[in-house]
């Protein structure tokens, strides 16, 4: 069993690993490292591959834990991730079955960082039918973090699925598993629990 780092949107090799029940937790006292996949995602649009960004509160050196980095509201960012996910897949077969829950989280009124991640973790969780794990915020032990598995620039995980974009770009490997669920619904479950291993 292993812990992986807190990640906004997480990606398939992400949510891979937490379907085969190899998490335990989410490990969240390791020190904040900026500018990667624990405040942003990889989504689609028509215009191609989109990085949206989570903007947090400015951060001294060293970093402090993840645990403590709060979220900035400058810039009315979650205005324009709700209008994002609503222009690039309000045409996907599901968008009108998880719209509703997904303006709910986009604008959660979370502080923290590792909150408004987990929440947007248990609702992926949720819609799939995995068990969200706890948050870990120490343990005794070193937490075995596995970056390789899910890191976004790692393309480990090459299952496809259907896209709404594919027509134009060809299919995008290791986006969030949101574009996922808005694409295919339910049957996102199969693609993660294929007997596969990632390789």
């Amino acid at each position: 069993m292993m812990t992986l780092p807190t990640a906004f949107l997480p990606n398939l090799p992400y949510l891979y690993l937490l379907a085969h029940n190899k998490v335990s937790g989410i490990y969240v006292g390791e020190q904040y490292e900026k500018q990667t996949f624990r405040n942003r995602t990889n989504l689609m649009g028509p215009n191609g591959k989109i990085t949206f960004t989570i903007p947090v509160e400015k951060i001294g050196y060293p970093s402090p834990s993840t645990y403590e980095v709060c979220i900035s509201e400058h810039g009315q960012w979650r205005n324009k991730l709700w209008q994002m996910l609503r222009s690039n897949y309000c045409s996907t077969p599901y968008w009108e079955h998880y719209c509703e829950s997904i303006g709910e989280h986009v604008f959660n009124p979370a502080h923290r960082l590792v909150d408004y991640n987990h929440d947007w973790l248990a609702l992926l969780c949720k819609l799939i039918g995995i068990d969200t794990p706890p948050l870990v915020y120490t343990q005794d032990d070193s937490p075995i973090i596995l970056t390789e598995f899910y890191n976004p620039q790692h393309h480990l995980f090459s299952r496809r699925y259907w896209q709404v974009f594919e027509y134009k770009f060809g299919f995008q490997p290791n986006l969030s598993a949101l574009d996922m669920l808005l694409c295919i619904g339910p049957e996102s479950r199969l693609i993660l629990f294929e007997d596969e291993p990632i390789a």
